[in-house]
């Protein structure tokens, strides 16, 4: 198979090498919608900044698709990317690749939030703290606390996962009336997830439907000291309406993903003392190319002998 792809240069020598794969070229970052029409398969990234705007208004290139039979996404998600990309034979998403170190931040952010860390780490030249400080006002415990999640795919389940072992009661709310798959997650309608919540994960694509999902009314419905995880889109949120709530001292907030992305300079949820703001890392683990490689090199074979694609999206 011919690959073409938008990873930096040196990546075509070592996707060459890949099992299937007889080429490979590099698409330049100046040119990364002016996509190749006579390649077997195309390795693409979503936008990032001001390109993520930008690909929804990119031209589609003359003939598309062409000889292309696979479209491989490098992110789970399926949004920043041209409309007419979907006009391939068959494209692929990453999903599942960065379940373990998405599920990994979320209850890091978590731990952190309860367990007060910022707070109670010494700096230089502060006083040792009095025990009974922590009498009067503890620390927090993920026990026996209720996580609400949002979406009930790859990532939420493997929070579910983690969240189960320190002993949390789980509910999720999702888009179809299939069951949950795990019997320590209950599937609930998602105005019970958010109403009960000491811990909401947001963990759903962004669509039309989940656009500001978290509304002004859901926020205005939550618990006073839930914690708010997103690492799903910026978009799932109501943001005008989190900072309303948090200026008021409610509700606590943790994002990796904001919208826009980047945040414009000086925007008052970046700082916020009740919102953690981390850029869009949660993904970042030390086997994340490795993984997606052998993504890629899997739905080549299946594309091969006919088998269904590993994250199929059209």
């Amino acid at each position: 198979m011919r690959v073409a792809h938008q990873f930096a240069p040196p990546m075509s020598a070592m996707l060459a090498g890949l099992p299937g794969i007889t080429h490979a070229r590099h698409i330049p970052i100046e040119q990364r919608w002016a996509l190749p029409t006579d390649v077997d398969v195309l390795f693409v990234l979503h936008g990032e900044g001001h390109d993520r705007a930008g690909a929804a208004d990119a031209p589609r290139p003359a003939g598309w698709p062409g000889q292309v039979k696979l479209v491989q996404l490098a992110s789970a998600g399926a949004d920043d990317y041209p409309p007419w990309l979907w006009e391939a034979p068959k494209v692929a998403s990453a999903s599942g690749t960065t379940a373990i170190p998405i599920a990994e931040y979320a209850l890091a952010v978590m731990l952190a939030h309860i367990k007060k860390l910022a707070a109670i780490t010494l700096q230089p030249g502060q006083d040792w703290p009095e025990r009974g400080d922590f009498i009067a006002e503890p620390l927090g415990s993920l026990h026996g606390r209720t996580l609400g999640l949002v979406g009930l795919g790859n990532i939420a389940r493997q929070v579910g996962k983690y969240a189960h072992a320190f002993g949390m009661e789980i509910i999720a709310s999702r888009a179809s009336d299939a069951p949950s798959p795990d019997p320590w997650i209950r599937v609930a309608p998602l105005d019970e997830v958010v109403a009960r919540a000491d811990h909401l994960v947001l963990a759903a694509p962004i669509t039309p439907d989940t656009q500001h999902l978290l509304n002004a009314e859901r926020l205005a419905r939550m618990k006073a000291n839930a914690h708010i995880v997103n690492v799903g889109r910026g978009g799932l949120i109501d943001q005008d309406a989190l900072l309303a709530e948090l200026n008021k001292g409610r509700l606590w907030a943790s994002l990796d993903v904001t919208d826009p992305e980047p945040l414009p300079p000086g925007h008052p949820l970046q700082g916020h003392p009740r919102c953690r703001i981390t850029p869009h890392v949660s993904w970042s683990n030390p086997d994340i190319n490795r993984r997606i490689m052998e993504r890629l090199v899997e739905n080549i074979r299946r594309l091969g002998t006919g088998e269904p694609l590993l994250g199929a999206i059209a």
